[in-house]
């Protein structure tokens, strides 16, 4: 953890922040990039991004998002300010959420009376593609392209030329664009249009701008850490969380041995344990009722045993997720917590837990599977999301036999194009250090 007080590194972090945004809408280059670790405010830039561009250079601004949830996440937002205009492009076939009905009307497909004058649209880049004959070049002064990483180069490119300045802002550790075809040819190609858009952008213009937020404001400096060293070499970041906010106290004492003891250790400072399941997960079978049955009974002692953000609040349904990488499986433990009289209790996948977080989560852990590991199971941004959703705690779930997994891995060298990236060592890489570290410091504990 950094000497710098706390406070100090928080206005370090402003500072690039502020500097990012001037350099996007008054600098000289057409096209800036920002990287943000899980937390950083990355879409606190972008809201404060759109009030600038808006205001003094009186800009029309539009924000790009990879997909719809997001959009509609950043309209809800971005409706706290006063914004000269805001509108919402989707598709014809989509209805507001109830989150955003009565608060703002959205154009059901691109209208002529969109962006007209000074403020923001926000839409998605595959509605931006449908209409580039009557959108035309710089038809806006700024894209701000939000959680970029997940939009493939080759979403990108037929919108690229819509503005004349581009602020590209995402999380380079979080899971890849979701690509329907084979791509791994492409991996020797100069042109990688699979890529992420910034990451396409840097490859090709390797001198582009890019500004690095130092910060993560919501990982606890015990989980920051261990994040940093497995998902992130190449962006140094520590956390401004004060650890004395992220606490849990529980009024009830424990007595179930392993969930208990997992428990007891984070109300004693641990940010992030694991729970072994002993033996192997089941053959042939695409859910673990043992791990799922743990991993319910994980989130209903949170409660039974009254668990409490000190100083915030009593912890609710609402303050716990569960996250799954497979959909069945988390059927199954969206099962056991409907039994326990917990259906209030969210389960989703990865993919839908991306960009969210909440006080506790407690995750399954992908290598607690029969059989060797895929490339799936082995993916880092998988793993990096599931690891960075919690503001207080995280509770990992797996079958002892993770441990042997790990060490008896054998990676194939003939899985990517020569010369290309291994995603999936990086991956395993990554799932090395996590588990070693846990087991090094005494935070897997057994039921």
């Amino acid at each position: 953890m950094s000497a710098i007080p706390l406070q100090d590194r928080q206005d370090a972090a402003d500072r690039v922040l502020d500097a990012a945004i001037q350099h996007a809408i008054f600098g000289v280059d057409p096209l800036v990039i920002v990287k943000s670790p899980p937390g950083a405010g990355k879409t606190f830039l972008v809201e404060c991004a759109c009030a600038v561009a808006t205001a003094a250079p009186a800009m029309r601004v539009v924000v790009v998002t990879p997909g719809v949830s997001q959009l509609y996440d950043v309209v809800d937002r971005l409706l706290g300010y006063r914004l000269p205009r805001l509108e919402v492009a989707h598709a014809k076939h989509r209805t507001l959420p109830a989150l955003l009905q009565g608060r703002i009307t959205a154009s059901s497909g691109w209208s002529p009376t969109l962006n007209i004058g000074p403020g923001v649209v926000v839409t998605n880049a595959h509605l931006l593609a449908s209409y580039l004959a009557q959108l035309g070049p710089n038809a806006f002064d700024l894209m701000i392209v939000d959680e970029a990483y997940q939009l493939a180069a080759s979403d990108f490119m037929p919108v690229a030329d819509l503005a004349r300045r581009v602020l590209m802002v995402g999380d380079p550790g979080q899971l890849d664009p979701v690509n329907s075809a084979d791509t791994s040819n492409l991996e020797a190609s100069p042109h990688k249009i699979h890529w992420s858009a910034p990451a396409y952008v840097l490859d090709r213009f390797s001198k582009t701008p890019v500004y690095s937020l130092p910060v993560t404001r919501r990982l606890p400096p015990s989980t920051s850490g261990l994040v940093q060293a497995a998902f992130y070499p190449d962006l140094p970041f520590d956390s401004v969380v004060d650890s004395a906010d992220r606490r849990l106290r529980f009024n009830i004492a424990g007595m179930e041995p392993g969930i208990d003891a997992a428990l007891d250790a984070i109300a004693a400072g641990a940010s992030l344990v694991a729970i072994t399941v002993p033996g192997s997960a089941p053959a042939h079978e695409e859910a673990d009722p043992e791990v799922a049955a743990v991993m319910a009974r994980v989130a209903d002692r949170l409660l039974v045993r009254q668990g409490e953000w000190v100083g915030r609040r009593r912890l609710t349904e609402a303050d716990i997720g569960c996250i799954d990488p497979h959909v069945i499986s988390g059927g199954a433990i969206g099962e056991r917590l409907r039994e326990l009289g917990r259906a209030a209790i969210r389960v989703e996948t990865v993919e839908r837990w991306q960009g969210l977080q909440l006080p506790v989560s407690v995750v399954r852990h992908p290598l607690s599977r029969s059989g060797a590991p895929v490339a799936f199971d082995l993916e880092a941004g998988r793993w990096c999301v599931s690891l960075s959703r919690h503001q207080v705690a995280c509770v990992v779930v797996a079958r002892a036999s993770v441990t042997d997994v790990i060490a008896n891995y054998v990676h194939g060298c003939d899985t990517v194009a020569a010369g290309a990236k291994d995603a999936t060592w990086s991956g395993f890489n990554a799932h090395r250090t996590i588990w070693q570290t846990l087991l090094d410091q005494g935070q897997v504990f057994t039921v």
